[in-house]
Parts: C-alpha cells; sequence; structure tokens
C-alpha cells in the first residue's frame, strides 16, 4: 500500500462551483493483479482574474512527485494557462505543460500543450458538481509523434450539517486518442479517484483530506494500483 502525500494551493475564478474535480467511482475499479508503487506527490496550484477584465484568467500549477520512500524525484511539472470567462460560468482555457520524468536512462522531457473547459454542472444530490474537460498534445523530445489525450476531471461536495466541513468526492480519467512511438496506446490510460473531507477553515482556505486511488495501465507489464492519501491546501480569493 502506498502512502502518497500531495499538497495543492489553488485560486478559483468567480464561479461557484471551482474548477476540478469528480464522481465517475465506476471508472475506477482496478483489477485484482494489480502491482503497487509508493509515491509521495507535492503540488501547488492558483489560478483567478488578470487584471481588471472581467473575463481574462490565469491558472497555473506545479508538481513536484517523489518515488523510492521519497528519497528521489520522479516527475516535475510545471503548467501555466490563460483563460476566458463566459456569463454562464464556462471558463476556456489554452496552456503549455513542461514535464520531466526522471529514470535510470535518459530523462523522458515533454512538451505539452493543452485546452481545456472548466464548469458548473449544478446540484446533484444535495450537493454542487463541478467539471473540467481537459485535451492535451504530448510531445516527447528524441520522439516524432505527438500523442493526443482526453483528460475528464470531476469533483461533488455537500455540506455536513450546519459546519465548516462538507464531504467530497472528485475523480479524473484519462483516454489515449492515439498511438505514438513514445509507448503512448490508444484507449483508456489511467483514472485517480478521491473520496474524503474538505474543510473551511477560513473564508478564503480550504484544507481537504481523502483517500486517492490511483489505477494505472501500463503496456506490456500487470497494472499499477495505488493507494494514497491526499492533502490538500486550496487558497481561493473571493
Amino acid at each position: 500500500m502506498m502512502d502518497t502525500l500531495r499538497v495543492g494551493f489553488h485560486r478559483r475564478t468567480r464561479w461557484r462551483a471551482g474548477v476540478l474535480s469528480t464522481l465517475l467511482i465506476l471508472l475506477s475499479c482496478p483489477p485484482v493483479w494489480a502491482a503497487s508503487e509508493q509515491q509521495n506527490w507535492l503540488a501547488f496550484a492558483t489560478n483567478g482574474p488578470m487584471g481588471s477584465s472581467d473575463h481574462l484568467r490565469f491558472w497555473f500549477d506545479g508538481h513536484a512527485r517523489f518515488r523510492d520512500e521519497s528519497s528521489s524525484l520522479g516527475v516535475s511539472i510545471l503548467r501555466p494557462a490563460i483563460g476566458w470567462q463566459l456569463q454562464s460560468g464556462l471558463t476556456l482555457w489554452a496552456g503549455y505543460a513542461r514535464v520531466v520524468a526522471r529514470r535510470s536512462g535518459p530523462d523522458a522531457e515533454e512538451n505539452r500543450f493543452w485546452q481545456q473547459a472548466t464548469y458548473p454542472v449544478g446540484e446533484v444530490f444535495g450537493g454542487r458538481l463541478g467539471g473540467r474537460t481537459r485535451i492535451e498534445q504530448r510531445l516527447f523530445e528524441g520522439f516524432d509523434d505527438t500523442g493526443h489525450r482526453i483528460r475528464q476531471f470531476w469533483r461533488w461536495s455537500r455540506p455536513i450539517g450546519q459546519s465548516d466541513w462538507s464531504w467530497m468526492v472528485a475523480n479524473e480519467t484519462f483516454i489515449n486518442i492515439d498511438d505514438s512511438d513514445f509507448g503512448q496506446r490508444a484507449g483508456y490510460q489511467q483514472n485517480r479517484l478521491y473520496l474524503g473531507f474538505a474543510w473551511q477553515a477560513a473564508p478564503e482556505l480550504r484544507l481537504e483530506v481523502s483517500y486517492l486511488n490511483n489505477h494505472i495501465d501500463r503496456v506490456g507489464a500487470d497494472d499499477l494500483d495505488n493507494h494514497n492519501v491526499y492533502l490538500g491546501l486550496l487558497y481561493l480569493p473571493r
């Protein structure tokens, strides 16, 4: 079993449902023969209004994912973007990500371009549901192909009585659109499921604590099934 610590700092745009999350639990059921791996993830993110514009938005998130009992850095990600918010609450984004996966051989260095839409869905089972749909174009140094991938993310939360606590369910599913010479294969790639709680510690500060299951379909090897602990600290300016 893997314990993963992931700390995220987030800013949201003005639409109520927030920007990230999920409710697709059935997509995350891994086979019993899946292998396991231990990692620790650190994440920092922010997004919000840009300048005095009522529509222009900025986005940035950065990640450091450690492996081997947190003794070495495995993956680092830097991901900026700009967006345009419509009156309906829908926000359209375009961004870039620099992703480096460190290995025993040459590092896997990826330049990733991406576009996404974030949107509120509405009230579901007494809570609020919001979604994010992202399309990525993945280019690895040393390879010729561009790999295309879709990521669907949902987040549902519901207050617990009159307290500052709420239930939280989030899910993200990754689907590869095509094959590529760097090893990508068309079809389902991985799923991340979050089940836990959120605590509104202050008007602009929210703490999320949850179980995270990360199921990964690996080409030519057993699937990888990670059982993690997620801790997210979100800064939400009003």
